[in-house]
C-alpha cells in the first residue's frame, strides 16, 4: 500500500509510520510539500478541516495512487471561561473515492498562550510557537513541553490516524 501525507513534517510522517506499523500495514510512506491555505493557527473545526483536507487534496494530485492524508491541528475554543483544545483533524481520502475524517484527542493549551498568539495574529502566530517561547520545546510539539513528555504530538495523531486506517 501506498501512503502519500500532505506534509514533510518529521511528527506526522513518523506519526503515519507508527499507525501502519501498529495495524501491522504494510505501507510505502511518502510526505510531500503542501500548503493548508489557512493561517499558520486554525481556529475551529471549518478552517481546521478545510486544512487537512487541502492537504489530503494536494497530496492525492501529487500521487494519485494509494491513499493520500492530510492532517492539520487547530485550536478550538469552549464556554464561558474560555478553555482552549489542541485538536488535530485527519482528513483520509482512498483510492477508490472514499473520504474518512477523524480527530485526535485534545490538549488543552493555556489562555495566556492562546492569548498572546492571537495578539500577535493568528496569520502568522501559532499557540506553540508561544509556548516554545515562554517555556522552551520543540514549537511543532507543544504538547510534549505542556505534559513534561507525557503527551506527544506524535501520540496523539498515532491514536487517531489507527481510527481513520481501520475505516478502510
Amino acid at each position: 500500500m501506498n501512503i502519500t501525507l500532505g506534509s514533510t513534517s518529521t511528527h506526522k510522517l513518523e506519526a503515519v509510520r507508527q499507525a501502519c506499523h501498529k495495524l501491522g500495514l504494510e505501507a510505502i510512506v511518502s510526505g510531500v510539500k503542501t500548503s493548508s491555505g489557512q493561517n499558520e493557527q486554525p481556529v475551529g473545526f471549518d478552517e481546521t478541516f478545510s486544512g487537512a483536507f487541502t492537504r489530503a487534496t494536494s497530496a492525492k494530485a501529487q500521487k494519485p495512487d494509494g491513499i493520500a492524508i492530510g492532517i492539520e491541528s487547530g485550536i478550538f475554543r469552549f464556554g464561558a471561561t474560555l478553555i482552549t483544545l489542541d485538536i488535530a483533524v485527519i482528513v483520509l481520502l482512498t483510492s477508490n473515492g472514499r473520504q474518512i475524517v477523524t480527530s485526535s484527542e485534545g490538549i488543552q493549551f493555556p489562555e495566556k498562550f492562546v492569548r498572546i498568539a492571537e495578539e500577535r495574529g493568528f496569520k502568522t502566530t501559532t499557540v506553540g510557537s508561544v509556548i516554545t517561547e515562554q517555556l522552551g520545546g520543540d514549537s511543532t510539539d507543544p504538547h510534549s513541553t505542556l505534559t513534561n513528555g507525557k503527551v506527544t504530538r506524535t501520540r496523539t495523531l498515532v491514536d487517531a490516524l489507527i481510527n481513520a486506517l481501520q475505516q478502510i
